[in-house]
């Protein structure tokens, strides 16, 4: 059998877990003599142990010498007790991020089989090991996650018509949706100011965003500014007779949409 034999703490080791290769194998603590240990034996970090084996009544004189070495089963993995994630970045047991060493996730706080990295994360509470020297912990971290849906881009009106008067800027947009942000491309570039002057004939792009999870697809707004115009003209000092009973109609004015 190996000469040294590893254990973990955790395990309770026994005589009964040494290894040896043969028939009626018996454990002492000395090379030669003594009485056989039980197989109950608790065994001791360092020690050495000496199995002989036994062919009917007779036992071998030598006895093969075995060093059990125990390691101490790690504390569970620390870090942040929560983490957040948008439904966009499809998100992975690979994404979660304790500090330790050879991590591994659990769907349970005891028992279960680790959880594969690309294992997609739902909201609720994941358990992470670490193994140090081949020795997992057996205490583990409880991390609750939060997977928030992203949200759809913001609906409105396609094409929204302004008067250049008003002086129109993008916070005169109109659309429905959660915390709104301006982008003046469908994909990428920085939000745009509220107090950004609208350019006539020109695309404008809005996001939603729920629970810091921006929407991925864009609400496209076309600004159309039409020119005010001047105030109309005519004569400044109309005449009537009162048996014309004349109204509004009969003023004169030279103009549009008077």
């Amino acid at each position: 059998g190996p000469a040294t034999q590893d254990f973990c703490s955790a395990a309770n080791p026994t005589i009964g877990d040494l290894s040896a290769t043969g028939t009626g194998i018996q454990w002492y603590s000395s090379s030669s003599g003594g009485s056989a240990l039980p197989n109950s034996t608790a065994l001791v970090h360092n020690n050495l142990y000496y199995a002989s084996q036994s062919a009917g009544s007779c036992e071998s004189t030598t006895r093969l010498q075995v060093r059990a070495l125990i390691t101490t089963n790690p504390n569970a993995p620390s870090g942040e007790s929560s983490m957040s994630f948008c439904s966009s970045d499809n998100p992975t047991v690979g994404d979660l991020s304790p500090g330790g060493a050879a991590i591994n996730w659990y769907a349970n706080p005891t028992g279960g089989s680790p959880l594969s990295n690309g294992t997609a994360l739902t909201s609720g509470t994941y358990h992470a090991t670490q193994t140090v020297s081949g020795c997992e912990s057996t205490a583990r971290f409880a991390l609750t996650v939060t997977v928030t849906t992203t949200p759809s881009a913001p609906t409105g009106a396609t094409n929204q018509t302004f008067c250049s008067v008003e002086n129109p800027t993008i916070s005169d947009l109109n659309v429905t949706g959660s915390n709104l942000q301006w982008y003046s491309t469908a994909s990428g570039g920085s939000p745009l100011s509220g107090s950004t002057v609208l350019v006539d004939n020109t695309d404008y792009y809005a996001s939603s965003t729920l629970a810091r999870c921006e929407s991925t697809s864009r609400k496209r707004v076309r600004a159309q500014i039409t020119t005010t115009p001047n105030a109309p003209t005519g004569p400044a000092t109309q005449d009537f007779c009162s048996a014309a009973n004349p109204t509004i109609g009969d003023l004169s004015a030279t103009g549009t949409g008077i």
